[in-house]
């Protein structure tokens, strides 16, 4: 388990929810023999995910266009409609939490500062005690006040903890019947793509707190389809299924995560790979590991079954050899790992 792995299991004391179909798929000991609960298992009985049977994949595939109904159709106009931003309703990020990240990126601003303004919404000041008490953090005694707490995390937590927490209140904004499947889907997809990213980087060398954010909010731009769909008075009947959604999501996400992150402020490099994660990177872009490394995590995730999936050869892809870790014996290892680092990430909430 790593570094955040650790921390974002520490910071709840409730159970992991009951398992999903998709969460029950990442076992892979379960699946290769669910009989020997408890006894290993020969490695030529291991079922290898990352090496699906049949016809595979070398590079990132786009989602195919199902078949549209004519309320998808028009959702989908509707959509587009709204590129510009124009009448567009973009999730808010709560005062508290824009002022408190305002004052992060100021050079200026006092860790006393920002502990004033994070005592002021409780939600955030119990989540920030929390997290400064955490086996990982904690000293000698418990921590009481958010100003020693907030100096003893530092403003990189910090700053990681707001987005966690900003984003986790824009997916589930109300209790509509079915915006919280499609939401949970979202989430759930967020959250692992977050540690995957986080575990990723002790090949790539990126900053592991920038591994997560990318990870946690290259996809934000779903949560306005989502918000739309659900939202329009033009469309408040339409129901879509599964493939609907994720065809709608994939169209849009992008152009809808440039607005968001306009909106939020969110840093520049952070809102350039939103607004383009799916082109192969060229050898000068400054952001190609960024890039390299966020394809992988979305090979990854489909493989698990949290995005759609492609039967993706991983070590044979274009960005595995990109990133050479193909040649690099312990990534395999990383493979056999990644059921438990997506274990983690549930057990983190």
């Amino acid at each position: 388990m790593g570094i955040w792995d650790k921390f974002w299991s520490w910071m709840t004391d409730e159970s992991p929810s009951q398992a999903t179909p998709q969460q029950k798929a990442t076992s892979t000991a379960t699946l290769a023999n669910p009989e020997a609960e408890g006894e290993s298992c020969d490695a030529e009985n291991d079922i290898l995910w990352w090496q699906p049977s049949g016809d595979t994949l070398t590079q990132l595939a786009g989602i195919p266009i199902p078949e549209l109904t004519p309320e998808a159709v028009a959702i989908e106009n509707l959509l587009v409609s709204y590129f510009d931003g124009h009448d567009l309703n973009m999730p808010p990020l709560s005062h508290v939490t824009e002022r408190v990240l305002k004052l992060l990126r100021s050079k200026k601003s006092s860790m006393a500062k920002i502990s004033e303004t994070l005592s002021e919404d409780p939600v955030l000041a119990a989540s920030i005690l929390r997290m400064a008490n955490c086996p990982l953090y904690r000293g000698l005694s418990k921590i009481t006040a958010v100003t020693p707490a907030a100096t003893r995390l530092g403003a990189k937590a910090v700053n990681t903890l707001m987005m966690h927490e900003s984003l986790r209140s824009t997916m589930f904004p109300g209790n509509k019947g079915n915006e919280t499947n499609m939401a949970e889907r979202l989430w759930s997809r967020s959250l692992v793509s977050a540690h995957v990213m986080r575990a990723l980087s002790r090949f790539t060398k990126v900053d592991e707190e920038d591994a997560y954010l990318l990870g946690l909010l290259h996809d934000i731009g779903c949560v306005v389809v989502l918000r739309i769909i659900l939202n329009d008075k033009t469309v408040s009947s339409f129901d879509p299924d599964e493939n609907t959604f994720e065809y709608l999501c994939a169209e849009c996400h992008q152009e809808f995560g440039e607005l968001i992150a306009t909106e939020w402020n969110l840093p520049d490099d952070v809102k350039a790979i939103i607004t383009d994660h799916h082109s192969f990177p060229s050898d000068e872009d400054p952001l190609r590991m960024q890039r390299l490394q966020l394809q992988l995590t979305d090979m990854i995730v489909s493989l698990q079954h949290f995005k759609p999936f492609y039967p993706y050869d991983l070590l044979n892809t274009d960005v595995v050899k990109a990133l050479n870790l193909n040649t690099q014996p312990n990534f395999v290892s990383f493979l056999e790992n990644v059921p438990s680092i997506i274990d983690d990430a549930f057990a983190s909430f």
